[in-house]
């Protein structure tokens, strides 16, 4: 089930607080394990990331379509019922979208990895820490930004 998740917390001071990783960039979390879908996006928001949830591919191509805001980046799991990570990614540079990618898989299988890896997008092998993440996350958006 796709669900949107609000922009971050208010800082207490009134100000933008230089404490977080996030700076309201928006994250679709794509993964058909929903525990693990609304774990992301709960602590990327406390992080200071607007997030957007799918559990597929398929799904993620609806919430993108529907949402008026830019995706700053995908966190999308390789291997998903109907659509994986990479398919995914193909179909949004089609349509002409090109958010930052960051792939997420629990497989070794380096012939369900080799496409993803020949991308050039980084692949954070689960379970991965949130320190991780962020620090890879951050990384992306920085180069998409051009920082």
């Amino acid at each position: 089930m796709a669900e949107q998740h609000g922009g971050p917390p208010a800082p207490h001071n009134g100000g933008e607080s230089l404490l977080l990783p996030g700076h309201g960039e928006l994250i679709l979390v794509v993964d058909d394990d929903e525990k693990l879908v609304k774990a992301l996006a709960r602590m990327l928001r406390s992080l200071g990331f607007s997030v957007l949830t799918a559990l597929n591919g398929s799904e993620a191509i609806e919430v993108i379509r529907g949402c008026s805001t830019p995706i700053d980046a995908v966190l999308a799991d390789v291997v998903m019922p109907k659509m994986g990570g990479k398919e995914l990614v193909d179909r949004l540079a089609t349509d002409g979208v090109h958010p930052g990618v960051i792939y997420m898989s629990g497989y070794d299988d380096p012939v369900q990895l080799a496409p993803v890896l020949k991308s050039g997008a980084p692949l954070l092998h689960k379970p991965f820490t949130l320190h991780a993440l962020v620090v890879v996350l951050r990384s992306v958006l920085d180069k998409r930004m051009g920082r």
